[in-house]
């Protein structure tokens, strides 16, 4: 229950930083054009958003909402960018989209590295614990 309560208050801060209007540092990385700045908050921004629908899910035992969280993440990726035309001062860009899918699949792949991690641990404890 707890994952699922950080997911809502993560889901409300990315809501309020997309949908707000830009000043400090989101102004700042517009100033550049080589290297934006803004993309990396967007990669570094979406990389919780499968780990939090990851616990809050149940570490998978629950497959029906972790595929509804999946499901909830792609789509705040898209639509955040999207509604963003309706925001006087902000506007909308394919790349920011492209830069947020990016991080939920950074995110993805910590998850699976992560269960594979834990996977093996697990297996060598047991099998020491078998072997005593």
């Amino acid at each position: 229950m707890l994952y699922r309560v950080l997911f809502v208050i993560y889901v409300t801060i990315l809501l309020w930083l997309s949908l707000s209007t830009p000043t400090g540092i989101v102004k700042f990385a517009q100033d550049f054009s080589i290297f934006r700045l803004d993309y990396t908050l967007h990669v570094v921004g979406f990389i919780p958003m499968p780990i939090i629908s990851y616990l809050a899910s149940g570490h998978r035992e629950h497959r029906a909402l972790w595929h509804f969280f999946m499901v909830l993440t792609f789509l705040l990726s898209f639509a955040l960018e999207y509604v963003q035309m309706l925001v006087p001062g902000r506007r909308f860009n394919p790349l920011d989209m492209l830069f947020n899918v990016i991080g939920v699949m950074v995110g993805l792949v910590a998850i699976y590295f992560a269960h594979r991690h834990i996977k093996k641990f697990s297996r060598e404890t047991e099998e020491k614990i078998s072997s005593k």
